[in-house]
């Protein structure tokens, strides 16, 4: 027997028909499979040609350029913000037809790296005389950046801007530290479509997306007749446009599957070719690294980061010890306000061997002097600090001010802001003794022999904490 609520799904459903692309109508749908699949096919070869063929096109405005592409997402794409699951969903969609074109493949589709069951770079990118190879890389393997945080049962919202939100989750881990770990142009928003890996990569992420709707249990979209999915996303003037709605809980509206739309369920171990350093905070909880810098609340220090994991120490007077956990104590903040406890870095730089990317940091709050809290690692997460966050807080402070001409200026000062809000982390964790915060970087490797140095210098480091009212 069909429930209400199931008719009430359907009948929606078909009420949008008229508004979505025929294909929707069809059972004939391109199959998207695993790279580990794909690359033994039979498309696999005209693939590759079509890469080459793309790469050696020099007319950044013709789409079957590989440049017309990475223009178009520097010049469009949502990090950090609403619409960065869809506007990549359309981006690969688009991106894809003209793959097809180019390799006279008509079958042809972007295949995705299931870096869960396979973290390491597949060796077909790794081979110098490929199409696929990207000079610059600084790692090889992305364990380290695997979280099974965005498919926890609590997570059961898309949007960012409300409680328990997936987009964001997702954006943040595994999104944000494959880029670093791989590094060299993958580190930065502005270029990392020019590497190969982006599109295999984005494609998982895509597939990720749809393996949560799939999951149910709670998990829901807004519905396609919602003002969040009204306008249409932008792909340059040679592109048209791609309707919101087409984009919202299916692929099948733009004719693909993948072949697995199921969840992870566990994180693939340490790779023989890593370092603790590498891998250890993939699956557990670290020990609060034993390097310490003292810091006052509320009051600025200069930070700089290397291959050394640290703990930045914050000693709390009683008074300020009593205005957090009055704060703790207030009622929530919104989901899009920074609360009232927030770890602010101001003018962050990246030097010349932090630009080649191959690291990033998980910052953490309060973490136990001992790995193996019973507490989940998401419960200290307050997010990850590396290469491409950095630039994409470049291109949003540009953006908002000067346009394209202040987004140069910005990436070329090297200078960005990032706020971790640290409220709700703290009311996750407790602390019965609250006199001391701790704020800890803890170092993640894409490789087997790191590179060594300074790679980020923070001018302004704090901890702020609002006055009581």
């Amino acid at each position: 027997m069909i429930s209400r609520r199931r008719f009430l799904q359907s009948s929606a459903a078909l009420a949008l028909v008229p508004l979505l692309p025929r294909v929707a109508l069809s059972a004939d749908l391109r199959i998207r499979p695993s790279w580990d699949t794909f690359c033994k096919g039979s498309s696999f070869d005209a693939y590759v040609n079509a890469v080459h063929l793309m790469r050696a096109n020099k007319n950044e405005a013709d789409p079957a350029s590989w440049a017309y592409w990475a223009n178009v997402h520097k010049q469009y794409c949502p990090h950090g913000k609403p619409y960065f699951l869809a506007w990549h969903r359309g981006f690969l969609y688009r991106f894809e037809g003209w793959l097809r074109k180019v390799s006279g493949d008509s079958t042809m589709v972007v295949p995705y790296w299931d870096y869960y069951t396979s973290p390491q770079v597949p060796p077909e990118f790794l081979d110098t005389t490929s199409a696929l190879y990207r000079k610059g890389r600084t790692g090889d393997d992305v364990t380290g950046a695997l979280s099974l945080a965005p498919f926890d049962d609590s997570v059961t919202n898309f949007q960012r801007g409300l409680p328990n939100a997936f987009e964001p989750s997702l954006e943040s881990q595994p999104h944000n530290p494959v880029h670093n770990l791989i590094g060299g142009a993958m580190s930065s928003i502005l270029i990392s479509p020019w590497d190969p890996l982006f599109w295999v990569h984005h494609a998982n992420i895509d597939r990720l997306w749809a393996a949560w709707v799939a999951a149910g249990n709670g998990r829901q979209m807004p519905p396609a007749s919602n003002s969040y999915w009204s306008g249409s996303f932008q792909y340059g003037a040679a592109i048209r446009s791609v309707p919101r709605v087409w984009t919202t809980n299916t692929t099948t509206y733009f004719g693909y599957q993948y072949d697995n739309q199921t969840m992870p369920t566990s994180l693939p171990p340490p790779s023989s070719s890593g370092t603790a350093s590498s891998f250890a905070t993939a699956s557990a909880l670290p020990a609060k690294p034993a390097t310490t810098q003292s810091a006052s609340l509320n009051a600025s220090t200069p930070l700089a980061l290397d291959e050394r994991s640290i703990t930045v120490q914050l000693p709390l007077s009683a008074q300020d010890s009593r205005r957090v956990r009055s704060l703790m104590l207030a009622p929530a903040a919104s989901p899009t306000q920074q609360g009232p406890v927030r770890v602010v870095l101001d003018g962050i730089n990246l030097t010349s061997l932090g630009k080649k990317g191959g690291y990033f940091y998980k910052v953490y709050l309060n973490l136990p002097e001992q790995a193996g809290a019973t507490l989940p690692e998401r419960a200290y997460l307050l997010g990850t600090l590396g290469a491409f966050e950095i630039s994409v807080a470049q291109m949003q402070a540009s953006m908002q001010g000067a346009g394209m001409q202040g987004m140069a200026a910005m990436h070329a000062a090297g200078e960005a802001r990032l706020v971790f809000p640290a409220t709700e982390a703290l009311r996750r964790v407790w602390p019965t003794q609250l006199d001391t915060l701790s704020i800890s970087f803890v170092r993640v490797d894409g490789r087997k022999h790191p590179l060594r140095g300074r790679v980020i210098q923070v001018k302004n480091f704090r901890v702020e904490a609002d006055a009581l009212m």
